[in-house]
């Protein structure tokens, strides 16, 4: 089974993610910088983390305990042919070369249909070989897609999703409440780079970090498909990363690699809230002049009956 149906029922046979009634602790990826600069050296009593405004008590995670699977999601379709698919396997190389022997990685691609070429393991050069694998065609499903891979469970690490489009979306069914509510579901981190950019002077902010990294000046509008992306990236913690070309790609995803290595992952057990429901999260330091990009909202879905 192939396309939207076959990762559909792949992501219906499996538990949903971390944030269950039935699951106790929440984590939180956390980024924190000064003048653009990561910070290091942070331990729990650094942070603060308010679930639904009520404090919480938060643990730091040694990362070294915690390996990240990364999930490669890339446009494929008839657009990305020629030169730009020579930029698009750089780029992906790049990404994969710069993870640990811990972690994993998982490919995806789509173009009006979505096909999983690797699931998550350390088999770096599977993942690779089946880059090479990849011929463009087509149109572009990609709410379609990003739904199902916030939806699905990847592998054994913390999920970062990173997901490349070239263009609007032009083929799928699912509609954008689908996604928004998908990344509130989900566990992972999403990244999103794109061509289409946004109402910024730079095209590629150094401070991916800050509160509001791509605001825009007063008469300025992004548009609709963009918020879309940006939002659903910005709920889980990451961000919408434009790109002024597709020959670009590489220094983006070596840039949301190195993000990704630079974050806090904290774990705490909600206390002082009902556990099922909409959760609002926010994440400080006490220090000052640092910047501080962590998840937004969660859901609690209720558990299903026996």
């Amino acid at each position: 089974m192939t396309g939207l149906v076959g990762l559909l029922a792949l992501v219906l046979a499996q538990e949903p993610p971390v944030f269950r009634a039935q699951v106790e602790l929440v984590y939180v990826d956390v980024f924190v910088t000064k003048k653009d600069a990561p910070v290091s050296g942070l331990e729990a009593a650094d942070f603060r983390v308010e679930d639904n405004g009520v404090a919480q008590r938060a643990e730091v995670v040694d990362r070294r305990l915690v390996p990240t699977t990364a999930v490669l999601v890339l446009d494929t379709s008839a657009s990305i042919a020629g030169g730009n698919l020579v930029h698009l396997r750089e780029a992906a190389r790049v990404f994969l070369a710069g993870l640990s022997e811990r972690d994993e990685a998982a490919l995806v691609t789509f173009n009006e249909k979505l096909q999983l070429r690797e699931d998550a393991s350390r088999d770096l050069a599977a993942v690779g070989a089946a880059l090479d694998r990849v011929r463009p065609r087509g149109g572009t499903a990609l709410i379609d897609t990003l739904y199902v891979c916030l939806k699905r469970r990847w592998g054994t690490g913390r999920p970062l999703v990173v997901l490349f489009t070239d263009g609007q979306d032009s083929a799928s069914w699912l509609d954008n409440e689908d996604v928004l509510e998908a990344a509130r579901e989900s566990s992972a981190l999403l990244h999103i780079v794109g061509t289409e950019s946004l109402p910024t002077p730079s095209p590629l902010r150094s401070n991916l970090f800050a509160s509001e990294p791509f605001a825009s000046g007063p008469e300025e509008m992004e548009s609709g498909y963009v918020y879309l992306l940006r939002r659903a990236a910005e709920t889980t913690g990451g961000a919408y990363w434009p790109v002024e070309s597709i020959a670009s790609l590489p220094a983006a995803f070596l840039r949301i690699l190195e993000a990704a290595n630079a974050r806090y992952v904290l774990r705490y057990e909600p206390t002082g809230v009902p556990r099922v429901g909409h959760h609002r999260l926010k994440v400080s330091v006490r220090r000052r002049g640092v910047e501080v990009r962590a998840r937004q909202e969660y859901t609690v879905s209720a558990a299903p009956p026996p």
